[in-house]
């Protein structure tokens, strides 16, 4: 889409994604409010990530079941080198469940209004 916009082109019907262009032209304008990834690990474990502009939240499931094995939450404002996971502390509890809340809803939620 943002070469289309660039080139003044219509973008095509099956062209996926969104435009950097607003981006471009306004670059300290708000954004996407999360990245995400996903990444594999052996025993048919998939981890499902997201990095706001705080934190690194990540979910292990079982690719199978769904069941989760193990979650990561690391403040990149105060250990950017990911050393102390916050997860399975208590006091980050509300945290915890309002960041896998919104892996829950995905990229698509997260994308510019």
């Amino acid at each position: 889409p943002s070469t289309c916009e660039l080139a003044g082109l219509p973008v095509p019907d099956h062209c996926e994604g969104t435009s950097l262009v607003p981006l471009m032209r306004e670059p300290d304008r708000p954004w996407k409010s999360a990245a995400f990834s996903q990444y594999p690990r052996a025993g048919n474990v998939m981890g499902y990530s997201m990095r706001t502009d705080r934190y690194r939240f990540t979910r292990w499931q079982h690719r199978k079941t769904g069941e989760v094995v193990a979650v990561e939450l690391y403040d990149h404002q105060e250990d950017p080198q990911e050393n102390i996971n916050l997860a399975a502390g208590s006091e980050h509890k509300d945290l915890v469940a309002r960041l896998a809340k919104q892996l829950d809803a995905g990229w698509k939620a997260a994308r510019p209004g």
